[in-house]
C-alpha cells in the first residue's frame, strides 16, 4: 500500500463497534470516526471523505443502506465492506447492489474482516493507477481544513501560492483546485524531479508542457506555456539551465 486507507466505521451495538475500530487499527487503517448513526454516517462521510467504509445495515435513524445511497447522491462513494448479522434475503441483496467490495457475517472475526480490506486495498491501489498513471508514481499528501487529501502525481498539474495568503491551490487532472496549508516546498518535498520549481511562487508538472519561449516582457526570461487552458507561468534566469537539464532528459 502507498499509503493507509481512510475509514469511517457505522455500526449501531457499541460492544461490536469497538471490535471493528480494534480492528480496523490493527490492519493498518486510518480510523476517521466511529458511529452508530446513519444520520451521524452521512454527515461525517460528507466532511471527511473516507476511502472506505465498514458498515452494519442495521444502523439507527437511516438504515445503512438509505445512507450509503444518500452518499451517492452527493457523488460520493467509498468502497464498501457490510458487517451484518441479518438473514433478511431482500436487505443482502440491496446491499450486494450497491456494489459492495466485501461482506462480513456476524460475529466478525479478525481474519475475515482482514480478507475484505485486503480486497479493498487492492481495489484501491488499481484505481488510482488507472485513474492517475504507473500505480509506483508517488502519492503526494496535503492539508485540508478536515484531513489530508492524496494525489496522484502524474494528476497534479501545477500549483501556485495565493496572494495576500499563506496558501497553496493546486491544480489537478479532471478536478476542481484544491486550496491547501501545505507549502510549495512541502508539497515538493514529496515529488519527483518532474514537478519544478520554475519560480519562487509556482510548481509546475513538466509532463503538463505544451511549449517553451523568450519572454517579451523581460531580457533573458522564458516562459512556460502549459497545454492546461492554456495556463502561462514564468521561468526564472536562474533556473533555467536546471530547467533545459531535467526537462531534456525527460522528453529525450
Amino acid at each position: 500500500m502507498t499509503r493507509a486507507l481512510t475509514v469511517i466505521i457505522a455500526e449501531d451495538q457499541e460492544p461490536d463497534r469497538e471490535k471493528l475500530v480494534l480492528y480496523a487499527k490493527r490492519l493498518g487503517l486510518h480510523v476517521l470516526s466511529s458511529v452508530g448513526s446513519g444520520k451521524w454516517f452521512i454527515e461525517d462521510c460528507l466532511k471527511l471523505r473516507p476511502d472506505l467504509v465498514l458498515m452494519d445495515i442495521g444502523l439507527k435513524e437511516i438504515d445503512g443502506i438509505t445512507a450509503y445511497k444518500s452518499l451517492g447522491e452527493h457523488g460520493l462513494t467509498p468502497y464498501l465492506i457490510l458487517v451484518s448479522g441479518t438473514k433478511d434475503s431482500s436487505l443482502l441483496l440491496a446491499g450486494y447492489e450497491l456494489n459492495v467490495i466485501g461482506f462480513v457475517t456476524k460475529p466478525v472475526t479478525f481474519d475475515r474482516l482482514a480478507a475484505a480490506v485486503e480486497k479493498a486495498a487492492k481495489a484501491f491501489e488499481r484505481d488510482l493507477a488507472q485513474a492517475g498513471g504507473p500505480s509506483d508514481a508517488r502519492i503526494i499528501e496535503i492539508k485540508s481544513n478536515h484531513k489530508p487529501i492524496f494525489i496522484n502525481e502524474n494528476k497534479l498539474i501545477f500549483a501556485e501560492r495565493c496572494k495576500a495568503e499563506r496558501k497553496v491551490q493546486v491544480h489537478v487532472a479532471g478536478e476542481d483546485p484544491i486550496v491547501t496549508r501545505s507549502s510549495l516546498s512541502e508539497i515538493q518535498d514529496q515529488c519527483s524531479e518532474l514537478i519544478f520549481y520554475p519560480n519562487k511562487s509556482q510548481l509546475v508538472n513538466l509532463k503538463y508542457i505544451d511549449s517553451v519561449y523568450a519572454s517579451t516582457d523581460f531580457f533573458a526570461t522564458y516562459t512556460i506555456k502549459l497545454t492546461y487552458r492554456n495556463t502561462e507561468i514564468d521561468l526564472s534566469r536562474r533556473k533555467r539551465k536546471e530547467f533545459e537539464r531535467i526537462y531534456n532528459r525527460i522528453k529525450g
